[in-house]
């Protein structure tokens, strides 16, 4: 049996960064993958400018272009938005040399990585978690559980669920040079090809990868609307497609989010932007969040639990609660949205770009839909008697 102060399972980025603070720190910590690294990993591969802030180790020969300008259509209307910045809005890589980067950085400081090692069960022993995998058991005192939105350590927990995980898919479509010419530079976001979503184009090295998500949990045909874009695209008899589907975390789970001596980070704990669907950011930051809470908490679990849970409380919780009200106006009032769009679209796009670009936070814009309606809205709207119907769900 090996042990070791920390497991980690998942080497994502949620997982990697802890495994790097934490071994950084001296804490003996061990990385379990399910694949063979470097390993594809379904995702756009945009790294907006938020992430690469988070990060504490330099990544940048992963990154395959820049984009330092983001376009946001508005197909239903005709409107498109361009917004500049001097840093890059979105990098543009390939999430298998990323991820193993961070990785590689993590085992610099000597964190272990066993590959093709699936957890196939969790048990519990005092002061200890025994994991069972296919190559063998181990054992730590702690469990950082990043291993995605179907996170099998954070089932063990017996949590109640309470996150919301929607569908999306993603073509790595490779085109000829002179039609992949046309996207450089640009990441392009399209609303209107389905009610509750939004489809995105990013331009790689010799590819792009091409997605589409829908807010809704259920009846969008996906693959229709992705059929639809690659026409709008204007993208011609293709070279080559690789598809790909998966689901995203766009609500928390209810938590707690260390318990029983796991602690959940990244999508396992459901931590991904409501508006967007973008996790590497917030993968980042929990991670480095749990680990610092591992071992300021000095591995005992009360205090690692009271550190970790403050620490969320404090950072990404509050910044998740604002983002879902502007998710609110853009998914769930059409008419709002479109008038939205129509009137106040590139301050808008500037202040969603700022967010991306590390530059605000989600709190700095808005606090509940009215108020985002008054910094949308013209003054004649602003002294209105408008009132949004209330929300379903007042949780983040």
């Amino acid at each position: 049996m090996n042990t070791y102060d920390v497991i980690v399972v998942g080497s994502g980025p949620a997982g990697a960064c802890a495994a790097w603070r934490l071994a950084k720190a001296g804490v003996s910590v061990a990385v379990l993958e399910k694949a063979t690294l470097p390993r594809y990993k379904t995702c756009g591969g945009g790294i907006v400018g938020r992430a690469m802030q988070s990060l504490p180790m330099d990544i940048r020969h992963t990154v395959e272009r820049d984009c330092h300008t983001a376009q946001l259509n508005f197909l239903p209307a005709g409107l498109s938005f361009t917004t500049h910045r001097q840093t890059p809005i979105v990098s543009m890589t390939m999430r298998d040399q990323f991820d193993y980067a961070l990785l590689s950085a993590a085992q610099e400081f000597g964190a272990a990585v066993h590959q093709r090692c699936a957890v196939d069960n969790v048990l519990f022993h005092g002061d200890f978690v025994t994991l069972a995998t296919g190559t063998g058991s181990m054992s730590a005192k702690f469990v950082v559980a990043a291993d995605g939105a179907l996170s099998t350590a954070a089932r063990t927990m017996s949590l109640v669920d309470g996150h919301v995980l929607i569908p999306a898919l993603e073509y790595e479509v490779t085109v000829p040079h002179d039609r992949l010419d046309r996207f450089h530079g640009v990441a392009r976001f399209d609303f209107g090809l389905i009610p509750y979503g939004y489809a995105w184009t990013f331009p790689k090295n010799d590819h792009l990868s091409i997605g589409i998500l829908s807010m809704a949990q259920r009846g969008s045909d996906l693959k229709q609307a992705m059929a639809r874009y690659l026409d709008l695209l204007g993208c011609g008899p293709v070279t080559q497609i690789e598809r790909h589907g998966f689901v995203i975390p766009i609500r928390p789970r209810r938590g707690p989010f260390a318990d029983k001596r796991i602690v959940l980070v990244g999508d396992a704990a459901g931590f991904a932007d409501p508006v967007t669907g973008e996790g590497i950011s917030f993968a980042i930051r929990s991670g480095l969040l749990a680990a610092q809470s591992l071992v300021d908490g000095q591995l005992e679990e009360e205090s690692v639990r009271h550190t970790y849970t403050r620490s969320l409380t404090e950072t990404i919780l509050p910044e998740l609660r604002r983002g879902r009200v502007l998710a609110r106006l853009l998914y769930d009032f059409p008419r709002i949205r479109s008038w939205a769009f129509s009137q106040q679209g590139q301050r808008l796009c500037e202040a969603v770009t700022d967010v991306m670009a590390g530059k605000r936070q989600y709190r700095d814009l808005t606090f509940t839909p009215q108020t985002l309606l008054r910094l949308l809205s013209p003054k004649w709207l602003r002294n209105s008697t408008y009132r949004p119907a209330r929300p379903r769900d007042d949780r983040v």
